[in-house]
C-alpha cells in the first residue's frame, strides 16, 4: 500500500513538474494527455521494479545441525574437534600444542608453584614433553598425545 502511494505522489510530482518545465517554455501542453503519459511511464516502471525485486530463492533453508547436541558438554566437543583437526590436517598447527602447554601451565602452577621454564618442571614433565611443548609444532600420534595429556594428568 505504501508503495503505490509513493508512486501516486511521485506521478503528481512529475506532471507538475513536466506541466510547468513546458508552460515555461512556451508549449500548450494537453494536459489529459500529459497526465495519461505520466501515469503510463510510472505504472510501467513500477512494475519493472517489482518483477526486479528480490523474491529470495525458491526453496527453503532447513536449519543446519548443530556441532554439538543439545545437552551435551561444548567445551569437550571443542577438545574433540582440536585432536581430530590435528590428526587429520596436512601440516601440523600450534593448536594442539598450545592447549596442552595451557594445560601443563596451569597444573604446574596449581600444584608446584612451579612454570615451565623452571629446571624443576622439566624434570616433572620429561624431556620430550617439555621440548615438544616449547619447540616448533609438530604433528603428535595418538599415542604421544595420549602419554602427554596423562603426564600432565599424573603432575
Amino acid at each position: 500500500m505504501r508503495t503505490w502511494r509513493r508512486r501516486v505522489i511521485a506521478a503528481a510530482v512529475l506532471f507538475v513538474g513536466i506541466d510547468v518545465l513546458l508552460i515555461l517554455l512556451d508549449f500548450d501542453p494537453d494536459h489529459l494527455r500529459l497526465g495519461l503519459l505520466v501515469a503510463l511511464g510510472v505504472t510501467v516502471s513500477g512494475l519493472v521494479l517489482d518483477s526486479m525485486g528480490d523474491s529470495g530463492p525458491p526453496w527453503t533453508a532447513e536449519g543446519g545441525r548443530d556441532l554439538v547436541p543439545a545437552g551435551a558438554d561444548e567445551r569437550l566437543a571443542g577438545y574433540v574437534r582440536l585432536l581430530e583437526s590435528h590428526l587429520t590436517a596436512d601440516a601440523a598447527g600450534t593448536g594442539l600444542r598450545d592447549r596442552l602447554a595451557a594445560l601443563c601451565d596451569e597444573r604446574l602452577e596449581r600444584r608446584h608453584g612451579l612454570t615451565r621454564s623452571d629446571p624443576e618442571a622439566r624434570e616433572l614433565l620429561g624431556v620430550d614433553l617439555a621440548q615438544d611443548l616449547s619447540g616448533p609444532p609438530r604433528r603428535l600420534s595418538r599415542a604421544e598425545i595420549d602419554d602427554y595429556v596423562r603426564r600432565i594428568e599424573d603432575l
